[in-house]
């Protein structure tokens, strides 16, 4: 009996040692004498057009933006560089967080020190390039003007913790594509559904309605009719639809935020006046006359959509999105880059 005793409370010990272990690597939390850090949470960021780590598809590898949760212990201040103070260790490697990306495109900065007051939590954000679906360490070693000294606090990072944002950070992307086609070309997109977040119908009218006065500058003296407009600009979408190209990608993409680029063809309608004015002359010379010219013209407005060939982009657009009830939509408080949009798609300018 005494042997089965000495058994239970061994099996008792490394089981209860087995759960402490395992309670602090999926918490995530470690502390010294000065602070206390825990892991509040970590997501996959793209960082900007041409950092060259923001998403390397071929190695699984990306930056990390990790959310720690301070506390300091003492009763006097504390400070933390994202930079100076903390560290990630790969086996026996060290490196270094990335310290020279900019998110000023979306209105982020992660590069301010954090100080903290006596006995105060405050909330910093370390971002690192690692490898997806593998264990790190960070070290942490805050500065102090304490005689007690800083000791370096390790946390576990499990990046395996957070794949599914590193899967998704295209999404916007994917969403302003779905957008594109759906608004302006009349297309059915599945992915609309699955990513975007926008009033479709409002959307759909405000296009048309810069079309309408697209092609109403250009038949300046005739006065066109809705179901004549209505009709025309079917034709238009038909058009861009088998004409219009989209390739977006996502070069920014944090807290909610992204910056999509857009490479694009479109039909463009700078040349639209010339191209109507032929058909006015061909009506006079036909006639001898130019009234009902204007009308003549109208009636072609199918077949001078079909000479006009598709033009690629000379410049990317550059698209800001933002996440709305879990899904993205086109930043519509930016009037220029509303405007880039339904100028291109709606009304038909070239770039």
């Amino acid at each position: 009996m005494k042997k089965f005793g000495i058994f239970t409370l061994l099996i008792t010990v490394i089981m209860a040692l087995a759960a402490c272990s395992s309670t602090s690597e999926k918490t995530g939390a470690s502390s010294s004498k000065i602070i206390e850090v825990s892991i509040d949470n970590a997501s996959y960021v793209l960082a900007g057009k041409n950092d060259g780590v923001s998403e390397d598809k071929e190695t699984k590898k990306g930056l990390l933006a990790v959310q720690l949760k301070v506390k300091n212990k003492t009763d006097s201040e504390v400070s933390i560089s994202p930079y100076d103070d903390i560290k990630i260790y790969d086996g026996e490697k060290q490196l270094s967080p990335e310290n020279d990306l900019s998110l000023s495109d979306l209105g982020i900065d992660y590069s301010e020190t954090g100080t903290i007051g006596a006995e105060k939590v405050k909330d910093i954000t370390v971002i690192v390039n690692v490898e997806k679906d593998k264990k790190y360490e960070l070290g942490i070693t805050p500065y102090t003007d304490s005689t007690d000294k800083a000791k370096e606090v390790k946390l576990v990072l499990d990046t395996k913790k957070y794949t599914a944002s590193f899967n998704t950070l295209n999404d916007p992307a994917k969403a302003l594509t779905a957008y594109i086609k759906t608004i302006y070309m009349d297309k059915e997109s599945a992915d609309y559904e699955k990513y975007v977040s926008a009033d479709k119908a409002a959307l759909q009218e405000e296009a048309k309605k810069a079309f309408k006065e697209e092609i109403q500058d250009t038949f300046m003296d005739l006065k066109i009719s809705d179901e004549e407009m209505d009709k025309q600009y079917i034709n238009y979408k038909s058009s861009l639809s088998q004409k219009g190209k989209i390739n977006a990608q996502t070069v920014g993409n944090a807290e909610g935020k992204a910056v999509v680029l857009v490479e694009y063809s479109n039909v463009p309608l700078n040349d639209l006046y010339d191209l109507v004015d032929d058909y006015r002359e061909e009506y006079y010379q036909n006639t001898g006359n130019y009234d009902g010219s204007e009308e003549y013209a109208l009636s072609k407005f199918d077949v001078i959509l079909d000479s006009i060939e598709a033009k690629d982009s000379k410049e990317k657009l550059e698209i800001l999105m933002v996440k709305k009830d879990g899904k993205w939509t086109v930043d519509l408080s930016d009037d220029y880059v509303k405007g880039q949009l339904v100028d291109t798609f709606a009304a038909g300018y070239g770039y």
